[in-house]
């Protein structure tokens, strides 16, 4: 079976807990002129909050996987109440609006209204939603989606004995200039894997380190793992980086997929044909129950999915295909639900059993099928 886990379209920060705890780097400082829903007004530096641990959030109203993960973190605000611990979700939303909001959205963490961006360039934020766990003592521990942080990793931090997961920012590495002193416009650069597997990217910006060939593939053209085929492996793994201008993304993956054929002579096409899977179906029990419909006004989207969890808003096919990133076999939507459904389920990844009784408190049953699914095929350049 295949473990990933995504957010957003990103691969989402995973967090490594030991006995031993090496140093962390101080987390920038910061500001943020007011403060809503807090016993605070304002905070006018990290160390107005010393001796707790911090977990500093950039949302907005208009940015749907944000909202969608409020009642995630409201339900860590409450399991983490009466503990040394701050969740400051910041907006740069003027308070009109965010006041209008909270009316008809319940938020437990302190909201943090920044109009000036002073938090935000210290953070380096270029896109939501982003999140940031900060030590007690002030040293930055890791960047975690809001969606992807768990109790269990807040506790180890207010204990001092979460091992500390080193931020990089995309401005730390320098690509070489341009000689008349310009500003690379667009970027991609395919080298030799070193280091260990690791994914990140934003809306204009992707770079995998050491992550397999057969990864890359998928993520270049947008396929489950499963649904690459190798007829040839040139390389265990290698290196990507693609760096686009704005809007520029679906543009810079189609030269990307181009590179990929011509740095490693192989031909990436599409085929399909009939295999095992899964098909999702409603259950027909008498009183069954249904998913939730998903509200209106969110943006559509996964946010988070694979190793056992589906986090999200989204039409049936799109959970199908969230579901399928924790399966050994493709999983088709055979429900016949039109519109848009919420999701937060978990369950212990390789266990079709757990996975069964997981969607099953959404009326959804997992069943053996056959259908014809699409796959990329890779084969030696001719």
């Amino acid at each position: 079976m295949k473990r990933t886990f995504k957010t957003a379209g990103l691969l989402a920060a995973s967090v490594i807990c030991s006995g031993a705890v090496s140093f962390a780097k101080p987390a920038p400082d910061f500001s943020v002129a007011k403060v809503l829903n807090a016993p605070v007004k304002s905070v006018k530096s990290l160390k107005d909050l010393k001796g707790k641990v911090v977990f500093l959030e950039y949302w907005a109203t208009w940015c749907g996987p944000c909202v969608a993960s409020i009642p995630h973190m409201n339900r860590l605000e409450e399991a983490l109440k009466g503990e040394p611990v701050v969740f400051l979700s910041v907006t740069d939303e003027p308070e009109d609006k965010i006041a209008a909001f909270l009316k008809t959205h319940e938020m437990k963490a302190w909201v943090g209204l920044d109009e000036k961006h002073s938090s935000f360039k210290a953070y380096r934020i270029s896109g939501r939603p982003d999140g940031y766990l900060i030590g007690k003592d002030g040293g930055l521990l890791a960047r975690v989606f809001p969606v992807n942080l768990q109790e269990s990793t807040v506790r180890e931090a207010i204990a001092g004995k979460l091992e500390p997961q080193p931020v990089e920012w995309p401005e730390d590495r320098k690509a070489p200039a341009p000689r008349d002193g310009g500003k690379p416009l667009f970027e991609l650069v395919i080298s030799s894997s070193q280091g260990k597997p690791r994914m990140s990217g934003g809306y204009t910006r992707f770079e995998s380190q050491a992550m397999s060939f057969k990864q890359n593939i998928a993520h270049a053209w947008d396929v489950e793992n499963d649904q690459v085929l190798l007829d040839t492996e040139p390389v265990k793994s290698f290196n990507l980086l693609l760096q686009t201008p704005p809007g520029g993304m679906e543009e810079g993956r189609e030269a990307l997929k181009a590179a990929i054929q011509s740095a490693f002579g192989v031909k990436v096409e599409r085929e399909s044909r009939e295999t095992d899977v899964y098909a999702l179906r409603l259950s027909t029990e008498p009183g069954a129950p249904r998913p939730d419909p998903g509200a209106g006004e969110v943006h559509l989207g996964l946010m988070s999915y694979g190793g056992g969890t589906l986090v999200g808003t989204a039409k049936m096919p799109e959970i199908a295909n969230g579901v399928w990133a924790s399966m050994d076999r493709p999983v088709v939507d055979e429900t016949g639900l039109k519109g848009v459904y919420e999701f937060e389920l978990n369950w212990d990844y390789g266990s079709l059993e757990s996975a069964r009784k997981a969607l099953a408190a959404k009326g959804l049953l997992l069943e053996p099928s056959r259908a014809v699914i699409d796959f990329v095929r890779v084969t030696p350049a001719k």
